[in-house]
């Protein structure tokens, strides 16, 4: 239980900190929701939805990267 906890308050600082996370009230409000209202089988579910969506954008936004890198390349290469 505490290792859960631990683990969605690390995972809640990294994906707030970067440029994909979510405001910080989103986060206040779902940490305090976690901590107070749910039992081990909410904070679980919730754990995951948060780790699926923060995987999601953050494959979306490397490929974002590649495909722009990629349209570099090949305007150098036809330039």
């Amino acid at each position: 239980m505490r290792v859960i906890k631990t683990l969605i308050f690390i995972f809640f600082l990294t994906f707030s900190a970067h440029a994909f996370g979510k405001s910080n009230d989103y986060y206040k409000q779902t940490l305090s929701h976690i901590l107070t209202q749910c039992n081990s089988e909410c904070q679980k579910k919730i754990f995951e939805q948060e780790v699926h969506q923060g995987f999601f954008v953050l494959m979306d936004a490397i490929l974002n990267q590649f495909r722009f890198e990629i349209s570099q390349k090949e305007k150098e290469l036809y330039d």
